[in-house]
C-alpha cells in the first residue's frame, strides 16, 4: 500500500506517503452558524476532558500551532485555518509500536515510512485564507500531524518543519458526530453523493471509501468563468499555474474502515469533488463529480 515512488509533483496526501501513502502536503440543517462551538487556544491546551473535542489549528508557512497536547479518544474535530501564503493540509498518522515519536517524525521527514504506519483521516489541501474542518474517530495512542504539500522548490512542508505531535487518551465518553446533510462514497474510480440536494450554508458530509488504499478526497470551488479541467490543472500544478479554484479542504487518507465527516460553508457557485486515481502518479487522473450550489 505504501509506495515511496510517489514523491513526484503530484497533487496531495496520497503522494508523499502514498508518496508516503498520502498524497500531497496537496469544508445542518441551517445556514446560520456551525453547530459546534469553536475551541479557544486555552481549550486546546486544557487537561483531557471528554467535553473538549473541537480544536482550531493554525497552519502557517511552515508550522502548525494550537495542536492539542492531549485529546480524548473518540470523535475529534480539527478546524485547520490556513494563515499562510501557500496551500496546506493536516495529515494524521499514528506512531507505530516500538517507535519513539521523535524517531518516527525523523523517518517521515527523510521519506522513510516505517512498517505498520497507519494514516487516519485528516484535513486535505486548504487554500490561503480558508479553513478545512474534519471530524475523525481516533483511538487512544500517539499521533503525528504533518503537511505534505510541496513548495515551488520541490521541498515538502514536512521537510521544512511543518509537523507536530499529540496524544489521544482513553476516556469513557467517546463523543458523537453531527447530523449529516449528505454522504460522499469513494470507490476505486468513482465518487457518489447521496442524500437530499445540498443547499447553501454550513453543511456536514460523511465521507467513506470502499478502497483499501488511502485516497485524498478534495473539495474545490471553481472561480467564476473557470472549468473543471482548469481547476484540476491548477490543483495538479499549484506552484506554477494561476489559481482556477479555491481548495476548501477535504478528507485526506480515507480508506475502507475509516470514519470521518467534513463541514463546509457552501456559498452559491460551482464545485468539484475529486480524488486522484490509483496508479496515475506520472500523469495524474482524477475521479470527479461536479456540484452546483444555488443562490436560494
Amino acid at each position: 500500500m505504501i509506495r515511496w515512488a510517489r514523491l513526484s509533483a503530484t497533487p496531495v496526501a496520497v503522494s508523499f506517503a502514498v508518496s508516503l501513502a498520502v498524497f500531497g502536503c496537496n469544508n445542518s440543517n441551517s445556514g446560520d452558524t456551525a453547530r459546534r462551538p469553536a475551541a479557544s487556544v486555552a481549550d486546546s491546551l486544557a487537561p483531557v476532558s471528554s467535553g473538549i473535542r473541537d480544536y482550531v489549528v493554525r497552519a502557517s508557512d511552515y508550522a502548525f500551532s494550537n495542536l492539542p497536547l492531549h485529546a480524548p479518544a473518540g470523535w475529534l474535530t480539527f478546524r485547520m485555518a490556513n494563515a499562510g501564503e501557500e496551500t496546506h493540509m493536516l495529515s494524521i498518522a499514528s506512531v507505530p509500536g516500538g517507535y519513539m515519536t521523535s524517531t518516527f517524525i525523523d523517518s517521515l521527514v527523510h521519506a522513510r515510512l516505517p512498517l505498520h504506519t497507519k494514516f487516519w483521516a485528516g484535513v486535505d489541501v486548504v487554500s490561503p485564507g480558508d479553513t478545512g474542518v474534519v471530524s475523525v474517530f481516533l483511538p487512544a495512542g500517539r499521533y503525528v500531524a504533518m503537511c505534505f504539500v510541496q513548495s515551488a522548490d520541490g521541498m515538502r512542508h514536512i521537510q521544512r518543519g511543518m509537523v507536530g505531535q499529540f496524544d489521544v487518551v482513553a476516556v469513557s465518553d467517546t463523543g458523537t458526530t453531527d447530523f449529516v446533510d449528505g454522504v460522499v462514497t469513494l470507490s476505486r474510480k468513482r465518487i457518489r453523493l447521496s442524500g437530499p440536494p445540498l443547499k447553501r450554508g454550513i453543511r456536514t458530509l460523511r465521507v467513506a471509501s470502499s478502497n483499501a488504499n488511502p485516497q485524498d478526497f478534495q473539495l474545490l470551488k471553481l472561480r467564476p468563468g473557470r472549468s473543471a479541467s482548469d481547476a484540476l490543472k491548477w490543483f495538479t500544478h499549484r506552484n506554477i499555474v494561476a489559481p482556477a479554484a479555491e481548495a476548501l479542504g477535504g478528507v485526506s487518507s480515507i480508506y475502507a474502515g475509516q470514519r470521518a465527516t467534513m463541514t463546509v460553508n457552501f456559498t452559491p457557485g460551482e464545485y468539484l469533488l475529486v480524488f486522484q486515481l490509483d496508479g496515475t502518479d506520472a500523469h495524474p487522473a482524477f475521479a470527479q463529480l461536479p456540484l452546483t450550489i444555488r443562490g436560494k
